[in-house]
Order: C-alpha cells, then sequence, then structure tokens
C-alpha cells in the first residue's frame, strides 16, 4: 500500500510538472512553429497544459491555474481574459440552469417522476420491457435534474429490486441492469443542449463555427439516438442472458414499487417542475415561432441565460406555500457543480483564442490533421471523426475530448462540405457513450467503482458492447437522421 500511494504521488507530480510546463514555459522558450504566430505558441501551450491537467490531476485548479497562464499571454490582458471566461454567456447559463434543474430535487418533485414510470403496467411479468422502462426512467430523470443524483437515485432503487428478487453479485441479470441505469443517466446528460458536458462541449463548436446548434432538433436526435441504444441494449441482455437467470425477475410487477406510495404533490413542488418546463419550453419556443413574432425577440434579446436568470428571480419572488418556490441559497449549495462551472468558463476563454485568426492555431490544425481528416467527402470526414471521437474518448474524459475536438470539427468540416450542426450534434452525443475505461468520464469512474454489485471485467466487457453498439448505430442511423434534422 506504501508503494502504491509513493507511485501515485510521483505521478501526481509528473503530471503537474507537465502541465505547468506547457501552461507558463512551453509558448516562450521554443521557437515559433509556422503556421503559429508567438502569441499563438503560447496560446497552445495554455491549451495543451490545461488538457494534461484536466486529463490526469483535476478540474478545479488547474482551471483557475490555466486561467492565471492564460492572462499571462500576450493575447490579452487579465482582465479581458475574466471577461471572455466569467463574462461569456455559457458559464453563466451553466450556473443558472443548474439551480433551475436543481430546485425540483430540493424539494422532492423529481420522486414523481421515477415513481410514475415505474408503477406502469406494461413491464408486469415482462422482465426485458421492465429493464427498458428502468432505464428510460433513469434518463428522464437525468434530463430533469442531472447525472449524479438521477444515477445515485436509480441505482439505490435498483439495488432494492435486485435484493427483493434474490439477486446478487455476479449475477448477469444484475450486471446488466446496473450498467444499463448508468446508461439512462448518461444518455440524459447528452441529450440536453443547455447543461453539463453537452453545453460545455456545443458552446465551444458555436464558438469556433460562428453558429447556434438547434436545440429542437439536437434534443430530438439526442431522444431518438436514446431509445435506439436502449432498444439494442435490451435486446443483448435477452440474447446473452441464460433462462436460468431470468427466472427470478420473470413475474416482476409495479406491486413492488407501490407498497412504499408517495404522498400527493404539494403545490410548491408543481410549482418548481413547472418553472423547470416553463424553462424547457422557452428554450424551444422560437424554434416553432416566426423571427418577427414578440415573444421570438423578447427571447432572443434575453438569450437562454437572460431566459433563465429571468425564471430564477421570478421563483425567488413567487411564494407558494408561504415560501419562495426556489429557495436559492439552499438549492445553489446542493446543486452547483464549480468544478464544471469554472472549467466551461475557462474553456471558452481559450476556444476564442484557438479560433483567432492572430494565433495561427487553426491553421496548424489543418496541417496536423490533414492526413486524417482531409481531402475527404463530407460522408466519409463524418464518418472519420466519429471514429476518431470515440476512439480517444476511451482513454480520456469526454467533455475534455469533445471541447478539444470541435475546433478540429469545424475546421476540416468547413473544407469538407460538411453539414457542421449534424456532425457536431452526433459526435457530442456518441462521445458520452464512451465507458470501457473510468477516465473517460466522472460518471464512468462512480460505475467502475461499484464493485459491491458489478465485477471490472463485467463493467470493460459491456461497456466494449456499448461503445461497438453506439458506434454502429451512430453511423449507420443517427448520421442519416442528423443530416435531415439540421
Amino acid at each position: 500500500m506504501l508503494q502504491t500511494t509513493k507511485a501515485r504521488g510521483i505521478m501526481f507530480y509528473l503530471h503537474l510538472a507537465i502541465g505547468v510546463f506547457f501552461l507558463f514555459v512551453f509558448g516562450r522558450v521554443f521557437p515559433t512553429i509556422y503556421p503559429l504566430t508567438e502569441v499563438g505558441m503560447q496560446i497552445t501551450g495554455v491549451f495543451i497544459g490545461v488538457i494534461w491537467l484536466w486529463c490526469f490531476v483535476g478540474f478545479l485548479w488547474p482551471s483557475l491555474l490555466a486561467l492565471v497562464a492564460f492572462g499571462l499571454t500576450d493575447f490579452a490582458s487579465f482582465g479581458q481574459v475574466l471577461s471572455m471566461s466569467f463574462g461569456h454567456h455559457v458559464p453563466i447559463l451553466l450556473l443558472f440552469s443548474m439551480i433551475l434543474f436543481g430546485s425540483p430535487q430540493h424539494v422532492g418533485a423529481t420522486r414523481y417522476i421515477t415513481r410514475w414510470f415505474l408503477t406502469r403496467k406494461v413491464f408486469n411479468n415482462r422482465p426485458i420491457i421492465f429493464a427498458f422502462v428502468f432505464f428510460f426512467a433513469t434518463y428522464a430523470l437525468s434530463v430533469a435534474v442531472n447525472v449524479t443524483p438521477s444515477l445515485i437515485l436509480m441505482w439505490s432503487v435498483l439495488y432494492g429490486v435486485l435484493k427483493e428478487l434474490g439477486y446478487k453479485k455476479g449475477d448477469k441479470f444484475a450486471s446488466l441492469m446496473l450498467v444499463g441505469t448508468f446508461l439512462g443517466s448518461i444518455s440524459g446528460q447528452a441529450s440536453l443542449p443547455f447543461t453539463g458536458s453537452t453545453l460545455a462541449i456545443l458552446s465551444v463548436f458555436e464558438t469556433a463555427a460562428d453558429m447556434t446548434m438547434p436545440a429542437l432538433q439536437y434534443i430530438l436526435l439526442g431522444f431518438i439516438f436514446t431509445v435506439l441504444i436502449f432498444i439494442v441494449y435490451c435486446l443483448f441482455m435477452k440474447l446473452i442472458l441464460k433462462p436460468a437467470d431470468l427466472e427470478k425477475v420473470a413475474n416482476v410487477n409495479t406491486e413492488i414499487f407501490e407498497r412504499d406510495p408517495l404522498p400527493p404533490m404539494s403545490k410548491l413542488q408543481k410549482a418548481n417542475f413547472f418553472s423547470m418546463l416553463l424553462f424547457v419550453v422557452l428554450m424551444l419556443l422560437p424554434s416553432f415561432l416566426p423571427d418577427d413574432f414578440i415573444v421570438t425577440e423578447l427571447l432572443g434579446t434575453l438569450g437562454a441565460a437572460g431566459t433563465a436568470i429571468l425564471i430564477t428571480t421570478l421563483m425567488c419572488i413567487i411564494r407558494v406555500e408561504r415560501k419562495p418556490i426556489l429557495d436559492f441559497g439552499a438549492v445553489a449549495k446542493e446543486s452547483i457543480s464549480w468544478d464544471i462551472f469554472i472549467m466551461v468558463a475557462v474553456a471558452m476563454a481559450i476556444a476564442n483564442a484557438l479560433t483567432d485568426d492572430a494565433t495561427g492555431v487553426q491553421a496548424m490544425m489543418i496541417e496536423l490533421f490533414y492526413r486524417v481528416l482531409g481531402g475527404h467527402s463530407s460522408i466519409v470526414f463524418f464518418i472519420v471523426m466519429l471514429l476518431i471521437g470515440i476512439f480517444v474518448t476511451s482513454f480520456a474524459s469526454s467533455m475534455v475530448i469533445g471541447i478539444a475536438l470541435m475546433p478540429v470539427l469545424v475546421a476540416f468540416g468547413l473544407s469538407a462540405g460538411a453539414n457542421l450542426p449534424a456532425v457536431a450534434a452526433t459526435t457530442t452525443l456518441l462521445l458520452h457513450y464512451s465507458i470501457i475505461l473510468p477516465s473517460a468520464s466522472v460518471f464512468a469512474a462512480m460505475l467502475w467503482s461499484n464493485e459491491e454489485w458489478i465485477t471490472r471485467k463485467e463493467v470493460f466487457r459491456y461497456g466494449a458492447f456499448i461503445v461497438v453498439a453506439a458506434t454502429v448505430a451512430a453511423i449507420a442511423v443517427i448520421m442519416p437522421i442528423s443530416l435531415v434534422l439540421f
């Protein structure tokens, strides 16, 4: 144990030294590499350094360190860097969306979403249908709240069901349900374009491409991808399970979940649930209304961040059952992930610099990746981009790799004449399904560490199937659909 701890300590400081070198030294001591400019070398060093630290050290303080390094470059003053990062609308939107989607969880409204799905009679005596409904309930909860609370809540529900049915660690059905629940949770994270890692990746794309990702089309594509993956995974479960493994769950029914009935939703819970839905509706409304309609113009002026702030303010003002709909302090304490918020803020500032012609970074990317991504038709480029994304994300954080890939995607997508929103949307969705290794995301690490119910060998085996199935589905089905939607 002592040797392991010492080895980890050595690796930590080694990764830290490499990251600091790129952040502060690389761009100032190495000669300029054409077509990078002098300031481009500095920005490239900051970019490589922060990506390295994000992959091997952490998110919070490496992001702050990168912010300091960025402020010391010749690209902009530190005041301008702060404006480009924390003053950007995307981190503001992320901050308030965490609060908006966290408030229903705080008052217990999200339990009713789960209970509604799990009391549908359709899965009575149908174990595979039960699995599909359970995964979809997790997906819906993840969309409504976030990955972590949905995963923890649905895993706890699943543990109770498995124990009651007589399952234990090592049983195939139990292991597959555990991975499937994770799949449902991560699908919810991937499917909503204005929260979490999806917002971070797509915001970098929007900055690099100077265009907006259509929210309605993205959500619809994410929903289709999710349902398709669930169907494939459930068929996989049915085909690999032995009949004896399904006997225990063959008679599963809604009575399991109806034994502990929930009280009727309170007015406060309903108000929180309505407020969350109102935000989603307002984000999608411009897709249905004429451009010159007053509501469309108002929402366009406010933007997503302004709309989130407006709804948050109204929730703090309006009182239900003698309480404000939103207890801002308590919800903010529970729901805000400062690691992600600061990381996204820094990513926005760096993305702005990477796409600036003064740095020459985009020209360098074109030269660097041309042999792999250049000279292809739009369809071949689309496929190659998906394959590169899913392969690299198997070894590093999906959010980090997504942020790094978006400028490359835009640069080569333009030269290939590709449908940029379609490629970016499909790539972003696919990246979230890489769970072969715990390094793929914080949530993948949660799955890998759940050794009470599943072995690491099983996680790897079932995770590998999900990666292959998701990649095939993305190329064969989601890619053609995305080209129609966008």
